[in-house]
């Protein structure tokens, strides 16, 4: 159904145009209806597709869109894991329930020196300088997602002061600082 798209923006647009137009996120483990505030019940939405999108022979940098219906409500969304972290995020049987009929299809971006607008940062750089590298989560100064929603994580170059886009295999790894936003009286880590 879904695996003729490489690419996460192709495939959103895809999901949208089908009437996926709710935007889900994981907080505090459970998925949750951003415009309503509402917390979803993991036994019973329904995951009508489940798609990875992998980049590289090594799966060093996969995304992940889930096009879900919620059944108390009838409203339909998405939930994108553009970063691979959601089955951390996720309590158990949520995280079954979204990849057990996950397809995955190879994206069209194995060697492109940018993801979304932001430079692409691969394992190897990071080996270089992995003190140079950070994780924010919830900055309000976030470019802009692409997908409608916004970036609740992402990489940042500590040297060059601009966030880039981390591949997987990067936010998996236990060196990578994560920072979280507080609030305007935050004091920078250079």
């Amino acid at each position: 159904m879904t695996s003729h798209v490489n690419d996460v923006l192709e495939a959103v647009q895809s999901f949208i145009a089908k009437g996926y137009d709710r935007e889900y996120r994981v907080q505090n483990g459970n998925l949750v209806d951003l415009e309503l505030g509402s917390i979803l019940d993991s036994r019973t939405i329904r995951v009508d597709a489940a798609l990875r999108l992998e980049s590289g022979d090594d799966v060093g940098d996969s995304s992940n869109i889930y096009a879900i219906t919620d059944p108390a409500t009838n409203h339909k969304g998405l939930l994108i894991d553009a970063f691979d972290v959601f089955d951390e995020m996720c309590d158990r049987e949520l995280s079954e329930r979204l990849v057990e009929h996950r397809e995955a299809a190879p994206a069209g971006d194995q060697d492109a020196p940018s993801k979304h607008g932001l430079r692409k940062v691969y394992k190897n750089e990071f080996e270089r300088e992995p003190e140079r590298f950070v994780l924010r989560e919830g900055f309000p100064d976030f470019p802009a997602c692409p997908f409608g929603g916004t970036f609740s994580i992402l990489g940042f170059d500590t040297a060059e002061q601009s966030y880039v886009w981390l591949v997987t295999s990067i936010i998996r790894d236990s060196r990578l600082i994560r920072v979280p936003y507080q609030g305007d009286d935050f004091i920078s880590y250079e």
